[in-house]
């Protein structure tokens, strides 16, 4: 199955929190770490999901501040 990836910021203190929370709906998605220190992570879906996962975050970003970035750190526009 064809999978995405989706990078996201936010405080390195929500990290845990955020992964569990994926982990929860298990198979909807994967979370790494790309940089601890900044706060950056790759969530990873099958393409299928696409709309659960921006639904998850969308929620996830009324609890904790998550921004949606380039795998680089940058700022990106909204999808």
């Amino acid at each position: 199955m064809e999978t995405a990836n989706r990078y996201y910021q936010l405080a390195s203190r929500d990290m845990v929190y955020m992964k569990f929370i994926l982990e929860a709906y298990e198979g909807l998605s994967t979370m790494s770490t790309i940089d601890g220190k900044r706060g950056i992570v790759r969530v990873n879906y099958p393409l299928p999901f696409a709309g659960d996962v921006a639904a998850l975050m969308e929620a996830l970003s009324a609890e904790i501040a998550v921004t949606e970035v380039t795998e680089e750190g940058e700022p990106c526009s909204s999808r």
